[in-house]
């Protein structure tokens, strides 16, 4: 059983995220408040796996009581997810109490129960271990805010408005960011850009080859069965790469 804590101060928004949460499995024991004194007292009494915090409480700050929960030493680390119709406060949250993720009301049920279910899985210790110290953006999803760790994407490819970051966990489409915006947001050594609407890892390529055409490049990859293309532009570079780390020279 994983006990999860939900602090909102409107009522019927509360009673919204909790049955949202409970309807995701039976193995969810869901505790509601909607001031923080009790949230604390409620995290004194009992062992919470996970947190959703309204950010922009009415009397309080969500962001303070999450900065005051990180003072104590079982919760440095336990997953807190902000809840918040201001995307203005993200920024701090991320900077000042680590947290894992926030969602935008109204609440979307797939992405809240997706994520609970990630968070509180079995592999919860390995997801925490990836967590501390490794480098991540953050892309909109439809109404969620997306974590996306760098050493995980495969490959990028933009078309026309829309961009796929094909990542080891899955591909992710995001509307209205550009190649140009992505590179920046990454900003790796290992992720280059290897055509106008490509950027591809290096550790991940298994094998670049020329077309049919004799005059274009293919790149394939390890954990996909998607392809990316090679520009004549950027052939010599990503080649030379690819080589360099093939015989071990790339770290």
């Amino acid at each position: 059983m994983y006990n999860i804590l939900v602090l909102e101060d409107d009522r019927i928004q509360l009673k919204t995220l909790s049955e949202i949460i409970k309807q995701s499995g039976d193995m969810y024991q869901v505790y509601e408040t909607t001031n923080a004194t009790e949230a604390f007292k409620i995290a004194q009494q009992k062992m919470i796996d996970l947190f959703y915090v309204d950010i922009n409480l009415k009397n309080e700050s969500g962001l303070k009581f999450a900065l005051e929960i990180r003072k104590i030493e079982r919760y440095r680390l336990n997953w807190i997810i902000f809840v918040t119709i201001y995307k203005e406060y993200m920024l701090s949250a991320f900077k000042k109490v680590h947290c894992y993720d926030y969602i935008l009301k109204p609440y979307n049920k797939e992405n809240i129960q997706g994520i609970t279910k990630l968070l509180l899985s079995d592999s919860r210790e390995q997801v925490a271990a990836a967590e501390i110290g490794e480098k991540f953006i953050i892309v909109p999803i439809k109404n969620i805010q997306v974590k996306i760790f760098v050493n995980e994407i495969i490959f990028v490819e933009v078309f026309i408005r829309t961009s796929i970051i094909h990542t080891i966990n899955g591909s992710f489409t995001i509307d209205y960011l550009s190649l140009k915006k992505l590179n920046s947001m990454i900003n790796d050594k290992n992720i280059l850009q290897c055509h106008r609407s490509y950027l591809v890892n290096i550790k991940y390529i298994n094998k670049i080859e020329k077309t049919n055409n004799k005059t274009s490049y293919k790149i394939y990859f390890y954990n996909t069965d998607k392809t990316a293309l090679l520009g004549n532009n950027y052939k010599k570079c990503i080649i030379g790469r690819f080589n360099n780390a093939v015989d071990g020279g790339d770290k």
